[in-house]
């Protein structure tokens, strides 16, 4: 699951910063104003400037598109050009300054463990004005170095959209990958982050632009507001330049700004998203492409002649994509009205679920009845099963056995483990066993397996069986996680006990968002090790716990599928929420229906998998689609639209006169009908890649 921290702003002691100049022939300046700790953050912002502001360019106004500020800066006028030319947005003031030097000036970098420099731009690049920030030591918060930016004479409304962009680059003398994430607030609002997609990216070795886009949902005042730039992620070096942000105030919707990398734009959106909507255009075509195929249907009489214009109902009754939620075993078997609604929406909106905790080592030893009793309903209503999860090394989470805890080396006070001893030996002997036990004890009836869960993050057992006690301070030089032996044992003895065809995954989470590039690398040569293993692997599972800062344009959701793609396992979204108390559920809505579209349409994606359905109910208690007392949000909406409406087959027809017909389906299950002579005659078909076939004859 996701690093649950609290964000820099969030916090509440002001820190001794140190200024740092951004331009010296600028003489910019701005402290950060970035709180560390407490709940009610009360700093002063940044002065905005701390020198002579510099000269206006001068020369021939640029030319840009009717309604647009005069700006005698070219790259402001080609930028201006681009927004309101190629991408038809509406005319945009520019808030710092009408000139790339003036917003710079805006900027200033506050914090000792920084040094910041002036450097030359380069050839071909259509700005002057850029500097370098070298991060020199670790630094404790993100937020402890950052580069930010007061607009001192623009007031925003609730509502108003704006625009950042920004020029990034990451040096390859840089310590580590560099990284960066944008923010904006007001100082009244401090915990907030108004940036509603791109809010972290990793800038290559090349100068890139990055659209930044910025929706205020409270009014916030000149002089009270800006926009910020974290670069505390540890020793790193990051250029930046070409600085501008452009109010639209209400004339642009949010959702219709360009966002991400601008060398993924193509004719003024992106393909993950945004101001024409060409993300959707092409999820569409890969859906067509990859979701839909002919189905024929041939309708002869009882002697066998075709028979023409014969009607035909093709009714789908089941996807052949999964689309699954968590469920809470107890909350399943209790007797109640609120649960019997729970059940009736389980069966309604799914046709895959798995156990949030019942299927967990210790849940299982400790009580089978109760996971029993949940995995037989589901069995019962049709639902497949993916069993989660055979080892998850989280003692905290109460998934392991206590004895093989106190083998671990672990004290574990809650569940009486007081006299930890490490023993290597028993743990191997102890998870070889449970790993074959469990799968073989549910046979067919579970669909497919999550042998570990959250290696990258939580390796403890792996570390325990090579000697190591899982502190959290602990490292293992010898042995490295992510390809230890002992893992690709587990998978053996898995694909050994489970019934022949039974699809072995992993699971872990910040595999898609937020700034977790070495946890992304590790979990690529997990599974690249695991599908290389004698056992092999089917699936990797991609845990999508999301709040704001986190959200995700379609563009930068197919690129990390694409990533994992390629190491040519399957895919699964197995645990997507959106749990953030100050994000609209309109606003979130916006982003599921981005989300799962995307997930949708690519080819190696198998399943959808919200993390529970009911707010109550939920391990953050802010489920995607109901919140208490079952009122229904915004999300549901979406994804009722899309999965029984648009992503649906219900059609009917005639045949011709060689009675036949074609239509083209969503894959999954139908109920094909064909009237002949008077007589229903139906039949159920299975429709997957390569289309299918169903002919229909009343009987003799």
């Amino acid at each position: 699951m996701v690093d649950d921290h609290v964000r820099g702003s969030e916090r509440g002691e002001d820190p001794a910063l140190g200024r740092r100049s951004l331009l010296g022939a600028l003489a910019a300046a701005g402290l950060a104003g970035c709180p560390s700790d407490g709940e009610n953050p009360a700093t002063e912002p940044p002065d905005g400037g701390g020198g002579d502001a510099p000269a206006t360019p001068s020369g021939t106004p640029a030319t840009v598109p009717s309604g647009w500020p005069e700006t005698r800066d070219p790259y402001y006028g080609a930028l201006a050009s681009t927004l309101g030319g190629e991408m038809g947005l509406p005319a945009g003031e520019f808030v710092y300054a009408s000139d790339e030097a003036g917003a710079m000036a805006a900027f200033g970098v506050g914090a000792e463990p920084a040094e910041t420099t002036e450097i030359e731009v380069g050839d071909g690049q259509p700005f002057d004005s850029a500097v370098r920030v070298e991060v020199t030591e670790e630094t404790e918060n993100v937020w402890d170095v950052t580069m930010v930016g007061t607009a001192t004479d623009t007031a925003v409304e609730s509502g108003d959209a704006l625009l950042g962009v920004f020029y990034l680059r990451g040096p390859a003398s840089s310590e580590s990958d560099p990284t960066v994430q944008f923010v904006a607030k007001d100082e009244d609002n401090l915990s907030t982050n108004m940036v509603r997609s791109t809010p972290e990216v990793q800038p290559p070795t090349e100068w890139t632009r990055y659209y930044v886009p910025i929706q205020f949902d409270y009014d916030a005042e000149a002089d009270t507001w800006r926009t910020e730039l974290f670069l505390g992620h540890g020793p790193q070096t990051v250029d930046v330049g070409g600085v501008a942000v452009v109010d639209f105030g209400g004339a642009v919707a949010v959702e219709d700004l360009p966002r991400g990398p601008a060398d993924e734009v193509v004719d003024g959106g992106t393909e993950g998203g945004t101001a024409d909507g060409d993300w959707e255009t092409a999820a569409d075509e890969r859906i067509a492409e990859h979701r839909t195929s002919d189905l024929t249907v041939e309708v002869a009489d009882a002697a066998g002649e075709p028979v023409g214009d014969a009607e035909v109902a093709v009714a789908m009754r089941e996807h052949e994509f999964g689309f699954g939620t968590a469920v809470s075993a107890d909350f399943l078997t209790e007797e109640s009205e609120d649960a019997d609604t729970y059940r009736e929406h389980v069966t309604d909106l799914f046709n895959l679920a798995v156990l949030g905790n019942h299927h967990k080592w210790r849940f299982w030893e400790a009580n089978r009845e109760l996971s029993d009793a949940a995995t037989d309903w589901l069995e019962d209503e049709g639902l497949d099963i993916r069993g989660h999860v055979c080892l998850w090394s989280d003692v905290s989470a109460w998934s392991v056995p206590p004895d093989v805890v106190r083998a671990m080396g672990v004290e574990w006070e809650a569940n009486g483990v007081t006299d930890p001893e490490l023993d290597p030996e028993y743990v191997r002997e102890r998870t070889l066993e449970h790993v074959p036990a469990i799968i073989d004890y549910y046979g067919d009836r579970i669909t497919e397996w999550e042998v570990a869960n959250e290696i990258v993050h939580k390796p403890g057992l792996i570390q325990a069986v090579n000697g190591l006690a899982p502190t959290d301070d602990a490292t293992l030089d010898d042995v490295d996680p992510v390809e230890a032996p002992i893992l690709a044992e587990w998978y053996a003895a898995a694909r050994d006990a489970a019934p022949a065809g039974t699809p072995l995954g992993v699971n872990d989470y910040n595999t898609l968002s937020g700034p977790y590039e070495s946890t992304r690398d590790d979990y690529e040569r997990q599974i690249q090790f695991l599908a290389d293993a004698e056992a092999g692997l089917d699936f990797a599972g991609l845990q999508c716990h999301f709040n704001r800062g986190s959200s995700l344009s379609p563009a930068e959701v197919k690129a990390g599928l694409d990533r994992y793609a390629e190491t040519g396992v399957r895919l699964r979204i197995t645990e997507f929420d959106m749990a953030d108390e100050s994000w609209a559920e309109a606003d979130k809505a916006v982003f599921f229906r981005q989300f799962l579209k995307v997930a949708f349409s690519h080819p190696a994606v198998d399943d959808f998998l919200v993390w529970g359905i009911y707010s109550p109910n939920h391990w953050r208690d802010d489920a995607p689609f109901f919140a208490e007392g079952w009122a229904e949000k915004p999300a549901l909406a979406e994804y009722r639209s899309l999965v029984f409406d648009e992503w649906w087959t219900d059609t009917e027809a005639e045949t011709d006169g060689d009675g036949s017909v074609s239509t083209v389906g969503y894959h999954g299950e139908y109920e094909v009908t064909a009237t002949v002579d008077g007589e229903d005659v139906t039949e159920t078909v299975a429709l997957s890649d390569g289309g299918a076939t169903v002919e229909l004859s009343p009987d003799e």
